[in-house]
């Protein structure tokens, strides 16, 4: 079950308008700032929360499980493609489940050994700090270029690491509550709460997958695929298994059959939008509240346990990226070792682990330092390790790609900078004030300087051909689109009839798709 309300009370739309509104200057403000867009959140909902700008908003443990977590995980799951998990199940199943277990029970190991918690008020900590929240360090992965196979191993770990975390806090929380849990009953437990979540994803999934194909109405289609997100997790926790698990698996069925077989091109972007888009704004609202919600907890009264609760959680993360990878090798899952660092010190904690500890009850013993350490492992690895992640990329030598490709950007921007000036030369020359040999000759100025620049991007192209294949992806989807906007134009113009336009925007549409999934996968 989700946890229970935060005793702080509930986000009402007021608040959700102010946050929204502070999401929207923060998104605006990114493009002069040189920090991730979800730690610029962060940071911001700090410096909200410490002055209490906003009394009213928490972040509501039941609020965050209900609203919030399900489009997060549809968004992510209906993007995965099953053909890209088959090629990197090793990794994924042996860090995401093998990860978690580990991570779990080492935690609570070092936990009780240097901190002096109780062992089963231990292993609820080691449950609850386990899930990982990649968000901050995609972004990153996107800005620098990282490739699309790392990108891939953290957002699939995270994806099926949260199901099993959040099972396994389930199962730990009632036996420290003083539940009579034997250690076979309890794998039972756990194994019939993932396996039956998943079941009910399958199946919901399957069930609008095989609606889908029955009308071609993207909006319908849109509300249809919102249902089965909310639906998933809510029906799945109602039976008493897993709601994380049945959201995923809701997810990668409907991106992978449903959107493939019973949606028309058009509506598959439409129905990509919206979940961007979904996700985009509570992605903002979960990290402003989860910087809020930091304030309202005194953590240098804790600070020395909680630098003791660092430590652990990140020779925990080590022990489970390096030793496991060792298996996940030996398999030939072949995780090099650049990889392995970025994997370790990329295992940031987020909102999950927050909600996970502030819906615990009031009586759970030593609930309080819980809250702190959780409150206090997720912030400085957000800042220290979600800041430092960039400069690591980098002297990794995985940051190449981006490298060029703003190479390749600032070449281009000159080229359109010279052929501006060249347009305002011909105007300034049709109007009269520059004479035809000034126009001429600086004509033959800047038309040296785009011949130069034409050289240099052949060049660039010739040394990287993944970068030409991407530079003509991007050109050849700005084209489609332009045909589509001009066809939009002539249907409003009273040129086409809509059937008409939706027989000539079809192909443009299963195009865009195509480039679409391409882009995904270089």
């Amino acid at each position: 079950m989700p946890p229970a309300p935060n005793e702080h009370g509930s986000l009402n739309f007021t608040q959700f308008f102010w946050l929204l509104l502070a999401a929207s200057v923060v998104a605006m403000a990114g493009r002069y700032i040189r920090i991730p867009y979800a730690l610029a959140l962060v940071v911001t909902g700090l410096l909200i929360g410490a002055p209490h700008l906003l009394p009213q908003a928490h972040l509501d443990p039941h609020l965050l499980f209900t609203v919030f977590l399900p489009p997060l995980l549809f968004e992510t799951a209906i993007n995965i493609r099953f053909d890209a998990l088959r090629r990197e199940w090793k990794p994924v199943a042996i860090y995401a489940l093998g990860g978690t277990f580990l991570s779990t029970f080492l935690i609570a190991w070092l936990s009780a050994q240097w901190l002096g918690l109780p062992l089963t008020v231990a292993l609820v900590f080691g449950a609850l700090i386990s899930s990982t929240d990649p968000v901050s360090v995609i972004a990153v992965f996107k800005q620098l270029g990282v490739g699309k196979r790392l990108s891939l191993l953290m957002e699939a770990e995270s994806l099926f690491n949260d199901g099993a975390a959040v099972v396994l806090f389930g199962v730990l929380t009632g036996a420290a509550m003083g539940q009579s849990v034997s250690l076979a009953a309890g794998i039972q437990t756990f194994l019939t709460t993932v396996l039956g979540g998943a079941g009910v994803g399958i199946l919901l999934g399957g069930l609008a997958s095989r609606l889908t194909r029955e009308f071609n109405e993207h909006l319908l289609e849109i509300t249809l695929t919102t249902i089965v997100a909310f639906g998933s997790y809510l029906l799945a926790e109602t039976l008493h298994v897993s709601g994380v698990i049945a959201v995923v698996s809701a997810g990668l069925v409907i991106g992978n059959y449903g959107m493939r077989t019973g949606m028309s091109p058009a509506t598959r972007l439409a129905v990509v939008s919206f979940w961007e888009y979904a996700g985009f704004v509570v992605n903002s609202i979960v990290f402003l509240l989860l910087g809020i919600e930091v304030t309202f907890v005194n953590l240098w009264k804790d600070a020395p346990i909680i630098g003791g609760a660092v430590c652990i959680v990140l020779l925990a993360r080590a022990a489970v990226v390096y030793l496991l990878s060792i298996g996940v090798n030996a398999l030939k899952g072949n995780v090099p070792l650049a990889y392995q660092h970025i994997l370790f010190w990329g295992g940031l904690r987020g909102a999950l682990s927050m909600a996970l500890v502030l819906g615990l009850p009031p009586s759970f013993p030593q609930r309080d330092t819980l809250v702190a350490l959780a409150f206090g492992v997720v912030l400085f690895s957000l800042l220290a390790q979600g800041l430092t992640m960039g400069p690591l990329i980098r002297r990794l030598g995985l940051s190449g790609s981006a490298t060029r490709e703003a190479g390749y950007a600032r070449l281009v921007g000159q080229r359109l900078a010279y052929q501006a000036a060249l347009h305002e030369l011909e105007r300034l020359h049709a109007e009269g004030f520059v004479s035809r040999a000034v126009a001429e000759s600086l004509q033959q100025e800047y038309r040296a300087h785009i011949d130069r620049l034409e050289a240099e991007v052949d060049a660039l192209h010739l040394s990287d051909e993944a970068l030409a294949e991407r530079q003509r992806m991007e050109a050849r989807r700005l084209m489609r689109l332009a045909e589509k906007n001009a066809l939009l134009d002539a249907l409003h113009n009273g040129i086409l009839d809509e059937e008409d336009f939706r027989a000539l925007t079809e192909q443009i549409d299963e195009e865009l798709n195509i480039l679409r999934e391409a882009r995904s996968t270089h």
